[in-house]
């Protein structure tokens, strides 16, 4: 295969950018031994889960020299594919590697896309293809997984978006199996992440957090206790709006459970809505239970 003057200049643009990327990755890199310790973390955890949540780098300049590196391999490959000649003899295996390579780039970058198009859900693209396969036929993969999740959720070791990130796969493990509850996916995990939210100062991070825990599978009056104060306190209508939502799921889940919370959570709808003199809550709340057959049913489990 003719190599030509393009292939040679972009080859050693591969080479100049990979050179800066080593650079910039050895003026920013941390302690060997915070290294070591790092590693020994991955590989316990890719033994329990076979993927690893951390990021290859936080590092704007690094991640824009990998982009350089990838779009120049693009190239470079696809003038290959396009140097062979009518004539030329070349092997299967070598077309073969040449397609898989222009393919390979292209999935990555499509994967860093969708990264940074909503990190909140990049997990998804670092799972294995049989992901929903193993959740449903490997019960031993499926409680280690929903375990590690759980543990990441309540760690303080990874940012705000990594647990939030947990929480979400762990609730797309409970729909895959098609259950209403898993014993991971409880008060303790979504309580972590309200936390999270009431005091973040990303307005992004916070409704995406209060969008998924609104909607949260748990049924437990403290949730009911935390969505009546953000309902009344916070500053933002939308968000508002999910604790609005967020007390109706409570009230519904609440009466196909027996843990005897009905009745205070549909007290604490009714003396929302009847007491208030915020009319944005009242509004908010009409439009949940404002028919009188829904203030009926309210009324009546309230009583008992």
């Amino acid at each position: 295969m003719p190599i030509n003057k393009e292939s040679i200049a972009i080859t050693l643009s591969i080479a100049a950018v990979t050179i800066a990327s080593y650079g910039a990755f050895f003026t920013t890199a941390p302690s060997t031994s915070h290294l070591q310790s790092q590693n020994m973390h991955d590989s316990r955890s890719s033994n329990e889960i076979d993927r690893s949540d951390a990021p290859v780098s936080n590092n704007p300049l690094l991640k824009d020299l990998q982009t350089q590196v990838t779009a120049l391999k693009l190239e470079l490959t696809n003038l290959k594919l396009s140097n062979i000649g009518p004539n030329e003899n070349v092997s299967s295996p070598d077309i073969k590697e040449l397609v898989l390579a222009v393919i390979e780039e292209k999935e990555q970058k499509e994967i860093e896309e969708l990264r940074d198009k909503n990190p909140l859900y990049g997990f998804y693209a670092d799972l294995p293809d049989d992901y929903d396969l193993r959740i449903k036929s490997d019960p031993a993969f499926t409680k280690s997984v929903n375990e590690e999740l759980r543990s990441k959720i309540l760690s303080t070791h990874y940012t705000d978006l990594e647990r939030l990130g947990a929480l979400s796969q762990l609730q797309m493990n409970m729909f895959i199996l098609n259950k209403s509850q898993m014993p991971e996916y409880d008060y303790e995990a979504v309580g972590s992440i309200l936390d999270l939210a009431t005091v973040s100062n990303d307005e992004k991070f916070k409704i995406q957090a209060i969008e998924i825990t609104t909607q949260a599978p748990v049924s437990d009056y403290r949730l009911v206790e935390r969505f009546s104060t953000i309902l009344k306190q916070d500053n933002n209508d939308y968000v508002r709006t999910l604790a609005s939502q967020g007390l109706i799921n409570q009230y519904y889940q609440a009466k196909g459970t027996k843990n005897g919370d009905i009745q205070q959570v549909a007290e604490q709808i009714l003396s929302l809505y009847q007491n208030t003199s915020d009319e944005k809550v009242k509004s908010l709340l009409h439009e949940m239970v404002g028919d009188e057959v829904m203030l009926e049913e309210l009324r009546k489990h309230s009583q008992g």
